[in-house]
């Protein structure tokens, strides 16, 4: 790495000579001390310049140090920008700019002792060096580019208004083909989404395998078909962030923090309109090599290493390379060669459905077993509720109980290991259960049918409501003459609410729902306790934080159209959204449809703006159970609740 300095005549003129032969890797600028929350709060400000991200990977050192052991840095941050309205325009000019899109706002800072570890610093991809990996000849197209690009530096002086800058640059050439481009020949299908769907899931299952992650995901089709712009142009394009989490620490965290401008990779799909022919495209580990200064030698040939691992796990897929240098024909690639790769990973999704059936078992043993689970329950006196006058139900109907095979639920202070997610009770009909949560303290504000056969009451209490937040109402799923599912305060608990929660503090609650529901158990969707407070899904995905906004200014006025809606001591309203049964359907997808008391999907409206937590966050918080696999069969969900939400408050 040669970071220009001028100091004296000859070294300026040595520069100048130079010049005309290096590029600019990246200009980083620099804030004294750790800058991580500035930086985290002038990402959630993108949106005031048409940005979002496609994922906020924040403290990726921490994560190194709890897998490797190994600490060399005090910050690590990677933020995967996009502009959608700007980029699409580009997207239709040349599908290879899909290659920064999203293109990586890097963070980091050194340890206190090594050179330069008493600033964060902060920065992108020169945008020229961004333009010359994709290759556009247009200077107007590249021109916009640059220009939406520059929206993002203006942020950072603007916001972070920092105090130091250094360009780092490089003399090398950039190699002869910066991205490998590969096609794979399909038949014809007759739903196209259904084949890319199935295609995701073999492409993340296949990765996965190869100890690769799926850091961030868009689907522009769907983006701009949501968003009502033209896109034809394409039957499907989407973008998915590669990265390796062993190689990113044996690079970033070893000496080579700003080689993390690269990462994590925009590896572009798309299918263009009318044929048969899926295309893949990224920007190859020699843009790496070429640019970062990297010199040693075993980093080198690890990183070509798993450049190689890369380009094999396409073939695997059926791809070749467009321009044939993959040595196979696209034709027998696309045919013989998709049959066996289709059973290999079939096999590997049966392995691996066996080993989670094995974990499932595993964690179900350990919880009976636990001494909490084994523990005589404590006579504990319920509060006195001050009931009014209740009618009860004329027909009374008790329904044959259930031999639960999981451990009663023990309601405790103690702070547990493990916790469900939901407790389990014996079914009884909604008349019935509605009378005795009425007859317990709980308001019941609403009743919602969500799937066939299955009905979730929506209930509150004042200690629900005092926490002013989408705690405030918790869901029971009537589920026939099977059992009842309610969720857990506690395990919501301990991910909405943060430092503010205590773990002991809904025993209230805890205490009324027994009264009213009888012996309750644990269910199998168990989290470790101590991964709620930071929860999120994946390497790169979204935590609570991450919210949505919906709407900036809503007026509520016509309150009908919602599920429900409850106003909240600190003069906020919770709502729970009608989803439609079609968009509720993605819980038979993944077999999670005795867990429909995660819905109604909820927002929140504080101070005139409306937001939502990210579906990529609640969904895999509220379903344990749920597989990568899993969460890519229902890929498009995330964004259709969103779609549905936004809808409700135009």
């Amino acid at each position: 790495m040669k970071v220009k300095t001028i100091s004296k005549l000859i070294a300026s003129v040595l520069f100048t000579l130079s010049l005309s032969q290096a590029g600019t890797l990246v200009e980083l600028h620099g804030t004294k001390g750790d800058a991580g929350t500035q930086l985290t709060d002038m990402v959630r400000k993108l949106d005031t310049i048409g940005y979002s991200t496609v994922g906020k990977n924040e403290h990726i050192e921490t994560h190194y140090y709890k897998k490797y052991k190994e600490k060399n840095l005090d910050l690590l941050n990677f933020y995967t920008l996009v502009d959608k309205k700007s980029i699409r325009e580009l997207l239709l000019a040349n599908p290879d700019f899909g290659a920064y899109a999203p293109f990586n706002l890097l963070g980091f800072k050194k340890l206190p002792n090594a050179k330069g570890g008493d600033t964060t610093w902060y920065g992108h991809l020169d945008s020229d060096t961004m333009l010359d990996i994709i290759g556009e000849k247009d200077s107007n197209i590249n021109k916009k580019f640059k220009v939406m690009v520059d929206k993002v530096d203006d942020l950072i002086q603007k916001e972070m208004k920092p105090t130091e800058s250094k360009i780092l640059s490089y003399d090398a050439k950039l190699p002869a083909q910066p991205l490998l481009k590969m096609v794979k020949k399909f038949n014809g299908v007759d739903d196209i989404e259904e084949f890319v769907e199935d295609f995701i899931v073999s492409h993340d299952t296949l990765f996965g395998k190869h100890n690769f992650i799926i850091a961030g995901f868009i689907d522009f089709k769907f983006e701009y078909d949501d968003m009502e712009l033209d896109f034809e142009k394409y039957d499907a394009y989407w973008v998915s962030s590669l990265c390796h989490f062993q190689f990113s620490n044996s690079v970033f965290n070893h000496n080579e923090p700003q080689a993390a401008v690269f990462a994590p990779c925009s590896v572009y799909f798309y299918i263009p309109k009318g044929k048969n022919e899926l295309h893949v495209g990224y920007a190859t580990v020699e843009n790496w090599i070429a640019t970062t200064g990297i010199k040693d030698k075993a980093q080198l040939e690890y990183m070509q290493r798993i450049a190689d691992d890369v380009v094999e796990t396409f073939k695997e897929l059926g791809f070749t390379v467009e321009d044939g240098t993959g040595g196979e024909s696209a034709k027998a690639v696309a045919t013989t060669r998709d049959l066996s790769t289709e059973i290999s990973e079939l096999k590997a999704m049966i392995k691996t459905m066996a080993k989670d059936i094995d974990e499932l078992k595993k964690k179900e043993e350990i919880d009976s077993n636990s001494p909490s689970a084994k523990a005589s329950t404590p006579v504990v006196v319920a509060p006195k509720v001050e009931v009014k006058k209740i009618e009860k139900p004329k027909n009374m109907v008790i329904l044959p109980k259930k031999d639960f095979k999981s451990a009663k639920i023990v309601i405790s202070d103690k702070v547990p290991d493990t916790i469900s997610a939901y407790f389990l009770a014996n079914p009884q009909t909604i008349e019935v259960l509605t009378y005795n949560l009425k007859i317990n303290g709980f308001e019941v504000i609403a009743t919602n049918k969500i799937l066939k056969d299955k009905t979730v009451i929506s209930i509150t209490n004042e200690e629900l409501k005092n926490t002013n937040s989408f705690l405030s109402v918790i869901h029971i799923l009537v589920n026939g003459k099977d059992e009842l599912r309610v969720q857990n305060p506690s395990y919501f608990g301990a991910s909405y609410l943060q430092d503010k929660f205590k773990y002991g503090q809904f025993k209230q609650t805890k205490l009324a729902l027994q009264k009213a529901l009888g012996d309750m158990y644990i269910s199998r969707d168990i989290n470790k306790f101590s991964k709620l407070k930071d929860y999120h899904f994946m390497f790169g995905m979204p935590s609570f934080d991450d919210l949505i906004t919906l709407k900036s200014e809503v007026k509520l006025k016509d309150k009908t159209k919602f599920a429900y809606t409850l106003s909240l001591p600190n003069g906020s309203t919770l709502i729970g959204h009608k989803m439609s049964l079609s968009n509720n359907e993605f819980l038979n997808i993944v077999n999670a449809e005795n867990n429909a008391q995660i819905l109604p999907y909820q927002s929140i409206v504080k101070d005139g703006k409306a937001v939502m937590l990210d579906p990529k966050y609640y969904l895999p918080l509220s379903l344990p159970l749920l597989t990568m696999t899993d969460f890519m069969k229902i890929r498009t969900i995330p964004d259709d609740i969103e779609a549905e939400l936004k809808k409700d408050f135009k």
